[in-house]
């Protein structure tokens, strides 16, 4: 059997994001090569070292980047393309597009018995404001498909204030409960790997992603709901729950998968395996193992402090250094992404918050 070594991972930008750096990072650790996109006028980055070639693409956004890429994969041997962005899946047409429509996502996991909190859906931003009287706060506003990022909203005014670009708009109850995630790999209608884990913090404070974690025992049952909801589906998949209800749902590499590659079930290096022809047996992360993602942590932690939800000496104790933690693009083997991420924090605290704002929202 001929094992192919190299794979093509993109994320439509730089190649810098942290979803990029934790996919080239664990493709590594398996003996697994990686070619990154790189697309110039993104976001401030610098791709993993660990990615043996680096090939100039036009961003996600912009007309030649599908040819680009599939010139790419056409002119090198590579086993497969992993995306690390939404915007790369939809792009490429890869599979399982149909669930990263959050109408359709909570239609979907109904049928297959998984809770999921009360939406609205609306074509139109002006059509979603114009029922601001009729909602039961606080709400979280979400792109149908991902334009923009989530946003909790308190009040009716705080809601006809916010500005939406796009159409097709989810207006979702606000659920409280224990935040964690199921991630894993399906191939040929089986679960073959998975991780669980419970966010201990996360960042932005209200609807961010995982700034600390801890894996947990699997649950075979949810596990068996997230099959059926998953259909013929072929991938990494990470699914995000607050209590029972499921919030969201990833076709791709998640920016905590660093927790997985420690807990001992590389997804991403599994699924490759898996297209080698490779058998590759039942694979459950183990419990127990810590993650963190050192700017959130410490943002999160900073914010907490400031509104008295934390004492000094319960921000000391949750800041403190974990061994064996997995960490997220922070590496002093790997410092690039680090340091690009450091020298743009740097840059933006010498902006007004007007002009971080208006930065913000061309990314």
């Amino acid at each position: 059997m001929k094992v192919r070594k190299w794979v093509l991972v993109t994320d439509g930008g730089n190649g810098g994001g942290r979803d990029c750096v934790a996919a080239v990072r664990a493709l590594h650790a398996a003996g697994y090569q990686t070619g990154v996109t790189v697309s110039p006028g993104t976001t401030p980055g610098i791709p993993s070292r660990y990615s043996k070639r680096r090939i100039a693409v036009p961003n996600v956004a912009d007309d030649g980047y599908v040819d680009a890429v599939n010139r790419e994969l056409d002119s090198f041997p590579y086993l497969a393309v992993i995306c690390a962005s939404e915007a790369s899946m939809r792009a490429l047409g890869q599979s399982g597009l149909q669930l990263t429509d959050k109408t359709v996502l909570s239609e979907e996991a109904s049928k297959a018995q998984i809770d999921v909190p009360a939406s609205r859906s609306y074509p139109t931003w002006d059509e979603a404001r114009a029922d601001s009287q009729d909602f039961k706060y606080p709400v979280v506003v979400k792109p149908a498909v991902r334009t923009f990022k989530a946003t909790r909203v308190d009040n009716p005014s705080e809601l006809t204030a916010l500005e939406v670009t796009g159409r097709d708009v989810v207006v979702q109850e606000w659920v409280e409960g224990q935040l964690q995630a199921v991630s894993g790999v399906i191939f040929r209608g089986s679960l073959v790997a998975s991780t669980t884990e419970r966010w201990l913090r996360i960042w932005p404070p209200s609807c961010g992603l995982a700034a600390a974690a801890i894996t947990t025992e699997s649950d075979p049952a949810l596990e068996d709901k997230l099959v059926r909801l998953l259909g013929d589906y072929e991938g990494i998949f990470c699914a995000q729950f607050a209590g029972s209800q499921l919030i969201d749902l990833n076709l791709r590499v998640h920016s905590s998968h660093s927790l997985s590659v420690a807990a001992g079930a590389n997804l991403v290096s599994i699924y490759c395996d898996l297209l080698n022809g490779m058998s590759v047996p039942r694979t459950h992360a183990k419990p127990g193992l810590f993650y963190r993602w050192l700017e959130g942590d410490i943002r999160h932690v900073v914010e907490a402090l400031r509104a008295g939800t934390l004492s000094p000496i319960a921000a000391a104790r949750a800041l403190a250094p974990h061994r064996g933690a997995s960490h997220s693009v922070e590496s002093l083997r790997d410092p690039g992404p680090m340091m690009a991420r450091l020298l743009y924090a740097l840059r933006r605290l010498g902006k007004s918050p007007e002009e971080r704002r208006l930065e913000h929202s061309h990314q």
